[in-house]
């Protein structure tokens, strides 16, 4: 009869397969990008991943206590569970990221909904709203048969690369777009 403990470390096992899978595919799309001209981290944990951050610091102290109290029995699995969380943290910080390239802007590395190139942008609007600025860009879904339909992509820029964007936006936006800031216009009215 099969150990409870022998089905668990087969399960941990092909998560670690799994999450390593995926955070090759991740690295690869991220490292595929060419021209990156400005990039950040967007994690809600000081530019971080907030959960794939939270696990990995769990599974790295809880490895510390199974090794403080030698309870060396543990310590495959530990391992799996800190590949996992070096995988998964990984995985989410680059997905996480924004990359604005000389051929686009890129929210998530592996979505391609959430790629858009500088000559598919029909309009943008650019917001602040205190210490938070915020581009919304439109631009047709050419998936759908209905290309009256407009995606939106919207991008929070930190403070620090607000300068940086800007001039991207004005060197490849500038000649098609004359937009000032938009004062009256409240952001959610503009959900489509």
């Amino acid at each position: 009869m099969i150990q409870l403990a022998t089905i668990h470390l087969a399960i941990v096992a092909l998560v670690t397969l799994g999450t390593t899978m995926i955070m090759v595919v991740t690295a690869s799309n991220a490292l595929r990008l060419r021209n990156v001209e400005l990039s950040w981290s967007a994690g809600k944990l000081f530019g971080y991943p907030l959960f794939a951050t939270i696990f990995l610091l769990f599974s790295v102290s809880l490895t510390a206590l199974v090794y403080v109290q030698q309870l060396h029995h543990h310590t495959v699995t530990l391992m799996c569970y800190n590949w996992i969380g070096i995988t998964w943290f990984i995985t989410s910080h680059l997905m996480s990221r924004r990359y604005v390239t000389d051929h686009g802007i890129v929210k998530n590395v592996n979505d391609p909904s959430q790629t858009v190139a500088w000559n598919r942008i029909m309009d943008y609007v650019e917001r602040n709203e205190g210490k938070n600025q915020t581009y919304v860009f439109f631009y047709p879904d050419h998936l759908q048969a209905d290309r009256s339909r407009n995606i939106r992509l919207e991008i929070d820029i930190p403070i620090e690369k607000r300068l940086s964007f800007g001039h991207i936006i004005q060197r490849k936006l500038g000649r098609r777009f004359h937009l000032g800031e938009l004062e009256s216009t409240d952001i959610k009215q503009l959900k489509l």
